[in-house]
């Protein structure tokens, strides 16, 4: 009897009728979180672009990251936002660095190496404004603009205090360096 079933089960798998993995049809992947504030967070998530060509965003506001991050599907989208793919962190001025990027390096999803950049206006306004801050940010890192990991950022301000991190602004619907900024633990 345990040889027939083994056979059946064998001869199912050799037809074709193992499970296929499907990617889940209205899962949007979001390359771009831009970073506001210490309390309220506000997350604004910038995704890759669809197969029509259009590129997703959402927001999520909360008292802190946690909570923000746990909003998701996030509102204005009609899509789950994943953040496995996120590359760039963009990060507001009024935000508090350290503790948010601690919370980045505690959340399962996003990790460490995404890269983070800084604004001197609220990364929600910047991302708005910003036709594909993917692809800008891309270009910029190809351009040879040099930004720190989370990791790295992190252990530069646990070891020194302080963390250089470019600038950008939005000219013309595009990301733009302006220049560098240090970031100290005293921010």
């Amino acid at each position: 009897m345990r040889r027939c079933a083994v056979l059946a089960v064998c001869v199912l798998l050799l037809t074709g009728c193992a499970p296929v993995a499907r990617e889940p049809d209205n899962l949007a992947l979001v390359r771009v979180l831009g970073m506001d504030g210490g309390s309220p967070v506000v997350l604004t998530a910038v995704c890759a672009r669809d197969k029509q060509g259009k590129i997703g965003r959402g927001v999520a506001q909360a008292e802190d990251f946690e909570r923000a991050r746990r909003q998701i599907p996030w509102s204005g989208t009609a899509e789950e936002l994943s953040l496995t793919g996120v590359s760039y962190l963009l990060i507001g001025p009024e935000t508090d660095l350290e503790s948010l990027l601690y919370s980045v390096l505690e959340d399962a999803d996003l990790g460490a190496t995404a890269t983070v950049w800084l604004t001197e206006e609220d990364a929600a306004a910047v991302l708005e404004a910003c036709e594909d801050p993917a692809a800008d940010l891309e270009l910029l890192t190809l351009q040879g603009i040099r930004a720190p990991t989370v990791a790295q950022a992190v252990a530069a301000l646990s070891s020194t205090g302080e963390v250089f991190l470019p600038c950008l602004e939005v000219r013309n619907g595009k990301l733009k360096e302006e220049g560098e900024r240090q970031w100290q633990t005293d921010n």
